[in-house]
């Protein structure tokens, strides 16, 4: 028997522009919502303003939500949205540790590394993932941009015959919304695809600050981008993963289709912050090197990445004496 949505008591851990896009779709849905930031400046702008929300017609609405700090701790629900940046993961596994074992936890981390991670603090049945390809830019700590329609894949990380009702719940409800969504019984060959859509589209956008779209705009881009995959795609065939020419052609789909979005690896060189290249691209080379395959163009762009990130902290630092 399935519960009604409205029993879904939900919180969303994390400020970002996945954050408060999948908050104002909850919000502007009737579910009752709670946004934990990482600081309470963001928490307290919430609160007073509001989230304005801007849709992928253009029109823009403010809707209310409640939010806190993290270290406030996770408030009281039932489902938690876990969609911190993979660096910022360990920083919420002690207020994960303390969740209701009847809790769900719905992970939405690019990259790789993180089921591992959770599997420390949270059991099999309370663990989640999800594979989200929705195009979102933030703007502000309360201005969130929706920029691309994408698919929401949620599920256990390996096959399972499991139907939670709380999960089958909310995919219910993110395809009441209009979005399309999908209650998978593996994670896994999904999480392998956007890992390698991640280290194919966001280091390239980053490094040429370019948005999505424009990768698909030049031949040398196109060229990169299908070595790139090549790499991948032999380093996930030792991982015992199938990666087909198809799935090139859905990186160019997801690119099309979020033609108008910054990466996040973009956004967070723009900002001056630290960036999941590690967790993406640094991932590949990682298997690489244990199974003997030669990934010297994921290796080279990891390098880049870094040193660019890098380079823009230490010059944000500098600004700031």
């Amino acid at each position: 028997m399935l519960l009604e949505p409205m029993m879904c008591q939900v919180v969303v851990v994390g400020g970002g522009s996945v954050g408060l896009l999948y908050a104002a779709r909850l919000a502007l849905a009737g579910q009752p919502v709670t946004i934990v930031t990482r600081s309470s400046l963001q928490a307290n702008q919430l609160n007073e303003r509001g989230l304005s929300f801007q849709k992928l017609n253009g029109e823009t609405v403010t809707v209310s939500v409640t939010a806190s700090p993290i270290e406030e701790g996770l408030p009281e629900g039932n489902l938690y949205l876990l969609t911190v940046k993979q660096p910022d993961l360990h920083s919420v596994l002690p207020a994960l540790r303390g969740l209701d074992p009847k809790a769900r936890v719905i992970a939405l981390q690019n990259g790789m590394g993180h089921y591992e991670l959770l599997r420390t603090v949270l059991t099999e049945t309370q663990c989640f993932f999800a594979i989200n390809t929705e195009g979102a830019r933030r703007l502000s700590p309360t201005e969130v941009v929706h920029t691309g329609t994408g698919t929401l894949r949620v599920g256990s990380w390996e096959t399972s015959d499991c139907n939670d009702p709380l999960i089958r719940t909310f995919v219910e409800w993110a395809i009441s919304t209009g979005m399309e969504a999908v209650y998978e019984k593996a994670i896994q060959p999904f999480a392998w695809r956007k890992l390698i859509a991640n280290a194919l589209i966001n280091p390239l956008t980053a490094l040429f600050e370019i948005p999505n779209g424009a990768l698909l705009e030049n031949s040398h881009t196109q060229q990169l981008m299908r070595a790139l995959f090549v790499e991948a795609a032999t380093v996930a065939a030792y991982a015992g993963q199938k990666i087909e020419d198809a799935d090139l052609q859905e990186i160019v789909s997801i690119c099309r289709n979020t033609s108008r979005n910054l990466s996040s690896m973009l956004q967070d060189i723009k900002k001056r912050r630290p960036t999941e290249v590690q967790s993406i691209n640094g991932y590949l080379v990682q298997v690489g090197q244990k199974a003997g395959i030669p990934t010297p163009l994921h290796e080279t762009l990891l390098r880049v990445i870094l040193l660019k990130s890098d380079m823009g902290i230490r010059k944000e630092g500098g600004d700031s004496r």
